[in-house]
């Protein structure tokens, strides 16, 4: 309790000497205070904060691309799609702005991609060939029609990950694999953004024995990401 007083009044000092992000506070809850009351409500603040984000890295692209931690996640993805194999079948769910999506359709793989719609639109605009709008929590595709399938700091915004992740075990074909990307820990939280907290073992229960561990990768924090990082590659049970 002491850990989490200690924690709201760190953030008031901050708002108090950043007046812009104070400002963005007042907006959200003139607009989205009542985002944690419904599954609906929740997904149109995600909407709104998406778009708020993806507009904010198109006007900071040339400092994003010099990033080391950004290129280190890019290559950690492109060295886990490398060892699942070539001319994949991948969803890309939360594609955002094709980060993600762009280097591993470069490498020859197929990708299609589902974002919140409106988010979809913006999307489109940002070299990710294949975007339809949806749920990652009710996916419209057949059972076991992809290869892969990625989730980029995704999980942490759901309202319900379960049921994403029973319908990124239901579209995978039979020894398909699920690369995660998420925030380490309850520090996770600390963005307003984030609905759920992770760590390893919380993710191996959840997909129980559906999936195998295949392989972790830890990004420390940075003055740019103040949480670590866990991405996982995760195969799909044969039984």
């Amino acid at each position: 309790m002491l850990k989490a007083f200690s924690r709201q009044i760190q953030g008031i000092k901050y708002l108090l000497t950043h007046p812009h992000q104070l400002k963005w506070v007042i907006t959200r809850e003139i607009y989205f205070g009542q985002r944690k009351n419904s599954k609906k409500k929740w997904v149109e603040w995600q909407k709104y904060d998406a778009k708020m984000h993806i507009m904010m890295m198109q006007a900071h692209a040339a400092t994003l691309s010099v990033n080391t931690l950004n290129a280190t996640r890019i290559q950690i993805f492109i060295d886990m799609v490398n060892t699942i194999g070539k001319d994949l079948k991948i969803l890309d769910v939360g594609c955002g702005d094709g980060v993600i999506s762009e280097p591993i359709m470069k490498m020859g793989n197929y990708v299609a991609s589902v974002e919140l719609p409106t988010v979809a639109t913006l999307a489109k605009k940002c070299n990710v060939s294949s975007v339809m709008a949806g749920d990652a929590e009710e996916l419209a595709f057949a059972s076991e029609s992809f290869d892969l399938v990625i989730a980029s700091e995704v999980v942490e915004h759901l309202w319900q990950p379960q049921s994403f992740l029973d319908e990124a075990h239901r579209v995978l074909k039979v020894g398909g694999y699920l690369i995660i990307e998420t925030p380490e820990g309850e520090e996770g939280l600390n963005y307003d953004s984030h609905r759920h907290f992770f760590t390893v073992e919380r993710l191996k229960h959840m997909l129980s024995t559906r999936f195998t561990l295949s392989e972790v990768k830890r990004l420390e924090a940075t003055g740019s990401a103040q949480t670590p990082t866990i991405i996982l590659l995760l195969r799909k049970s044969v039984a």
